[in-house]
Parts: structure tokens; C-alpha cells; sequence
């Protein structure tokens, strides 16, 4: 049996023991034995695009509603976070996607077919033995079998230190992230833990671009964390098949009672990355690229009143600099000027300098688009409103949960400002439902990489419930 069929072998076996326990009568599972709570969403988006030099033209705007429902099953040492994940339920485009390319037909009006995904993000099993020696006595040993996440990094806008699996930071619309195949023992003591573990992150059912599937690895590495005082310290130890070594560590410390500080760093001998080309009739193409090195330093600020500002900066040597996304967006606008079709001009190379053109946005799928950045993060606790007698009277203001994110590249100064507004509707303790309004701007200095990206802005409604 190869890999694939192996995993195909796992979620569907992890669905059906699912379906077995959500079927299984009171009297077989008790309550202490079972549980189950479940999540969903309902988000629709309305997105506007622009023209890029990377991306063939796009219609002027389009508008989506998807959904996802999520259980967290718990039966016993087992624990399952399980999907369905439905994308287009109403799928509407607007806008002439052909003005400036008489290849391109209109698509006014194009809607896409619904489509659902049953993913297992997380099914695994938890348990222990002793082990007794003259040296330590008797030590308990934690096992962690299955498929699970694995988040180690500290930081808001990003982590350095999820190394198995990259996961998105601050998504506005629905995101279902999946976990890595994980096999770990744990031993505590009164300080911190120590963990071995092999894992292997090709345990994904949904759809990657190529830079995700050749990181797909497979290794075993060693971490340690250890809290003292004020301070939460961590290093890790990890050798794989594409990284081929990494080492890493992270800080946490609280200075006192509204300033904390936090800092983590990577260095991995082997790194993936895609490569610009020598020559214009050429693509960008997907390579190694030696080492790589990923930083952020952070500082968080809070107040009794309810305020909490994050300030954090980090850099991403795998990234483009800026000297190279100028060379790609000036590559990339010649292309598309010979690619506009003429009289003397023929369909084959048109074709071909318009997917030479789009293969440089190929630099928007790494894990940071730049090198350089910085986050400003702001936002304020439902329960600031009662401080103020303008907010006081006013209800239902009591419920909104405002916050704010600014994510700023020094180098090209592009900027990225995303803003949500929460609304607790409903919170009766075992069942809630909430309200939220999202929107990104993607802008800055018009050669910047962030204004270049082909969605000009997006604006989410999403409503979100427990049960």
C-alpha cells in the first residue's frame, strides 16, 4: 500500500468511527465517555479585484457564500475534530474581465457549481505508560498517536515556530487547517516537558499548490520547553527530508502587568523557494535554496480598561526581497505588453508570454510575501464599553468586540489593513451565536508587492455559532 492509499485508508476509517460514535446510543457510550461540540459558519464574501501584471484578467468584482460545520469528538483517549466544508453555495461574478485582452472572453455572470469536503483535521489518541529506572525512579511517559496540530510558535502575525505545518494567521473567511501525522512521547517534570517525535505532514485530503506539496516531509526532532518565573522558554531539534536540519527557540516574558515581550527564531539548512529566471522566455520555477532564517520580535501591551495593542516584527530570508519583486513586476508588465494580441502577432506566443507573465505570482504563495515586516494589532474587550457613560446606555454596543490589524512592508511600503467588528448575539452558555463584519485592504505604494496582489480588497459577513 503507497502513501496516498494509506492516508485515503485513514480518513476513511477515522470518518467511520466517527459516524459510529455520533450513532452510538446513550446506553453503549455514558457522557462521561462521549462528547461532542459542534461549530459552524456561514460566511459571504464579496471580493474586488484588479488588474495585475501577474494575473490574467480578472472580472471587476465577485461575491461567494460558503459554509463549514465542524464537530470536536471526544470518546475516551480519542479526540476527533472533523469538517464539511462547502465552498460556493451562491457563486456570482461581475465585470468585464477582457478589456485589455481580446483573448480573454467576458465573464459576466459566470457562477461556479457548490462543492463540499468531509475533512478529518484532527483525529488522534492520547495515553501513558510508566517507566521505572534507578536513575530518574519511576517516570509516567505521555503518547500522542494520530493526526494533530502542532502549534509551538509564539506571536500574533507570525510563527516561526510551526515547523511541521505553516498555519494561516488572522484569516478573515473560513479556513479549515488540517494536522500532520504525529508520533510523541512526553515526559514533565515541574518546570517544563521534554517531547520526541516523528511526524509527517503529508496527512492532508485538501487540494495544495506545488510549494506545499513538495514541503510535504517527513523527520524526528526533540523539543523542550521549560517555564521559569516570569519566563516561558522552548528549543527544538528537528531533522527531515526536504529541510535536512533545524533548530529553533522561542521566549516569552512578562515585564510586569500591562508589557509582555516575546521572541522566537529559526535556521534550517535546506529551504524551498521559487527562483526568478536569467532570461525573460523563461519562468519562474520552483527550487532548493540553501539556508534560510525566519525572526520576529513582539511586544504586547494591555490595560484594565480592555484595551490590548501588539507590536512585532519579523523577517523571512526564503521571501523575495524588494529589488526582486520590482524585477518580477517589471518582467512581468513587459511580458503582458507583448502579449497584447496584434495583427503581426500569433495565438502561440501570446499564450506563452501570458503564462510566463503569471508564473511570477508564484512569489505570493510563499509563507511571507516579503521579507521585512510589521504588525500593528489592536483591539478591544466587549466589556470596555461599561467604562464610558457615553456606551453605557447603549446596549447593545455592550456586545461588540472591535479589532484592527496592520500589516506594513518597510522596504516597498505596501500595506495590508484588516478590520473586524463582532457582535455577540447569542450566549446562553451551552449554545452561542455571533455576528461578524470583516474587511482587507490591500494597498501601499503602487510597484509594492502588496499592491499588486490581484484582490484589491474583500469584505466578509460571517456568522458563526456553537452548539
Amino acid at each position: 500500500m503507497n502513501k496516498n492509499k494509506a492516508i485515503k485508508a485513514f480518513n476513511n476509517i477515522g470518518g467511520l468511527m466517527i459516524l459510529v460514535l455520533l450513532n452510538t446510543p446513550c446506553s453503549a457510550a455514558s457522557n462521561s465517555d462521549l462528547s461532542l461540540h459542534w461549530d459552524w459558519m456561514i460566511s459571504a464574501e464579496s471580493v474586488q479585484s484588479r488588474s495585475s501584471p501577474f494575473i490574467p484578467p480578472q472580472p471587476d468584482s465577485r461575491q461567494t457564500i460558503d459554509g463549514l460545520l465542524e464537530v470536536e469528538v471526544g470518546y475516551k483517549q480519542w479526540l476527533g475534530l472533523i469538517s464539511l466544508k462547502t465552498t460556493d453555495l451562491y457563486s456570482e461574478t461581475q465585470g468585464d474581465a477582457s478589456s485589455t485582452n481580446q483573448n480573454t472572453l467576458s465573464s459576466n455572470d459566470r457562477n461556479n457549481d457548490p462543492s463540499a469536503e468531509f475533512i478529518i483535521r484532527e483525529l488522534y489518541w492520547q495515553g501513558g505508560f510508566s517507566l521505572a529506572n534507578e536513575i530518574v525512579g519511576e517516570q509516567y511517559i505521555d503518547v500522542t498517536l494520530g493526526k494533530i496540530r502542532l502549534d509551538w510558535g509564539v506571536g500574533y502575525g507570525y510563527r516561526p515556530l510551526d515547523i511541521i505545518k505553516p498555519y494561516r494567521r488572522n484569516p478573515v473567511g473560513i479556513v479549515a487547517e488540517e494536522g500532520a501525522g504525529v508520533v510523541a512521547l512526553s515526559v514533565f517534570d515541574a518546570t517544563g516537558e521534554w517531547t520526541l517525535l516523528y511526524t509527517d505532514s503529508s496527512w492532508t485530503s485538501q487540494s495544495l499548490n506545488d510549494l506545499e506539496r513538495q514541503s510535504q516531509q517527513q523527520g524526528v526532532g526533540v523539543r523542550h520547553y521549560r517555564m521559569q518565573g516570569e519566563q516561558e522558554y522552548q528549543w527544538l531539534a528537528y531533522y527531515d527530508d526536504v529541510r535536512h536540519g533545524l533548530i529553533g527557540g522561542s521566549v516569552v516574558s512578562v515585564l510586569d502587568l500591562a508589557w509582555e515581550f516575546h521572541g522566537s527564531a529559526t535556521f534550517q539548512h535546506q529551504s524551498l523557494g521559487y527562483e526568478l529566471p536569467s532570461s525573460n522566455q523563461q519562468p519562474v520555477v520552483l527550487s532548493e535554496q540553501g539556508n534560510a532564517f525566519q525572526t520576529l520580535l513582539g511586544l504586547t501591551w494591555a490595560n484594565e480598561v480592555g484595551n490590548s495593542i501588539i507590536l512585532e516584527y519579523w523577517y523571512d530570508s526564503r521571501a523575495w526581497s524588494s529589488s526582486q519583486w520590482q524585477q518580477a513586476i517589471d518582467t512581468a508588465t513587459s511580458l503582458n505588453k507583448m502579449a497584447t494580441p496584434s495583427t503581426n502577432s500569433t495565438q502561440t506566443g501570446t499564450s506563452q508570454n501570458t503564462a510566463l507573465s503569471a508564473s511570477y505570482a508564484q512569489g505570493f504563495q510563499l509563507s511571507n510575501i516579503v521579507q521585512h515586516n510589521v504588525m500593528l494589532h489592536w483591539s478591544l474587550n466587549s466589556t470596555a464599553w461599561a467604562q464610558w457613560d457615553w456606551s453605557r446606555e447603549i446596549n447593545w454596543i455592550q456586545h461588540v468586540t472591535p479589532t484592527f490589524d496592520l500589516l506594513y512592508s518597510p522596504q516597498d511600503n505596501g500595506i495590508i489593513a484588516t478590520q473586524w467588528l463582532n457582535y455577540e448575539w447569542i450566549d446562553t452558555g451551552s449554545a452561542s451565536l455571533d455576528l461578524e463584519l470583516a474587511a482587507r485592504f490591500l494597498t501601499g505604494k503602487s510597484n509594492s508587492a502588496y499592491a499588486n496582489l490581484p484582490d484589491k480588497h474583500l469584505i466578509l459577513l460571517n456568522l458563526k455559532g456553537q452548539f
